[in-house]
């Protein structure tokens, strides 16, 4: 969920109540992404706390010094030697089954997402709208995850950073914003638990990571680095595992960290030849290297 604050979220469960039951099922934490260039003040990094770096650190499981990107404009990718954690794992395990649906179609122009991926659909948010495009992603994945039998499915919703950037993450229509995008993820996990009452598909275990590139100022917009612009977090969650007060804290999961977390869960080794900067998130519950 592109620019999705953190303290937005949590402020209230009314706020988005399947993420905050994704969460006290599961395990959730946050950290300060080690980049941000603002124009006209101290750097923390080459890049910009932008979507370019952000979804290229959580699709390659590497920081923008290695993936090389270090804004929108996408100059000085290397997803050949670094690509998408999808691409990896379809160049690992031939047969898995992988898909992605995004409303930021710059994500499949740039390459971000390779063309190894079995499905890449975009829809465009920029010319139709976030709101609309949003919904038709919502409706592909869920397509998917009723008539076909996707091993790795990546999902991306745009409409909290449009309503970041056009009226601010304070403003009443960002909460609108977030709570479309949790009655999107609603429907999306109601068919992850479908499946599990159909025989076919006995023996499937999904792991669900939710996650954000970037913050927003109180004012809208991001790039630079302050707190708010800097701070992102981590949801992770294996449906059907019992709910806990609060759920689990996740110490200080970062945005490199999903990319070798998904590969372990799909039983993908990490090659140390691939240089991935991230660790392997533990499970909420009894962890687990299979996904079927």
């Amino acid at each position: 969920m592109d620019g999705l604050r953190h303290d937005r979220l949590t402020r209230s469960p009314s706020t988005a109540p399947v993420l905050h039951a994704l969460m006290a099922a599961g395990a959730v934490g946050t950290s300060l992404l080690p980049y941000g260039r603002a124009d006209d003040a101290p750097s923390t990094g080459t890049a910009y706390t932008d979507s370019g770096p952000g979804w290229s650190s959580i699709l390659t499981g590497v920081w923008p010094e290695r993936h090389g990107v270090t804004g929108n404009d996408f100059k000085g990718a290397a997803y050949a030697r670094y690509p998408d954690f999808l691409t990896r794992a379809a160049r690992a395990r031939p047969g898995l089954r992988t898909a992605a649906a995004v409303s930021w179609p710059a994500l499949v122009r740039r390459g971000t997402l390779g063309r190894a991926i079995g499905r890449r659909v975009r829809h465009n948010g920029e010319s139709r709208g976030y709101e609309t495009a949003d919904r038709r992603v919502a409706r592909t994945a869920l397509r998917w995850l009723t008539t076909s039998d996707p091993d790795v499915l990546f999902v991306y919703f745009g409409a909290t950073d449009e309503a970041g950037h056009d009226t601010g993450p304070l403003s009443p229509a960002y909460d609108r914003a977030l709570l479309a995008q949790d009655a999107h993820l609603g429907r999306l996990l109601e068919a992850i638990d479908a499946r599990a009452s159909d025989p076919r598909r006995a023996g499937e275990r999904w792991t669900v990571l939710v996650t954000t590139d970037h913050g927003h100022l109180d004012s809208g917009g991001h790039g630079g680095d302050s707190r708010a612009e800097r701070e992102v977090f981590v949801v992770l969650a294996e449906p059907g595992a019992p709910a806990r007060p609060g759920g689990t804290r996740l110490d200080t999961p970062r945005l490199v960290d999903i990319a070798p977390t998904v590969l372990d869960r799909l039983g993908i080794p990490v090659d140390p030849a691939w240089g991935l900067q991230g660790r392997v998130l533990p499970g909420p519950t009894a962890p687990t290297s299979e996904w079927s």
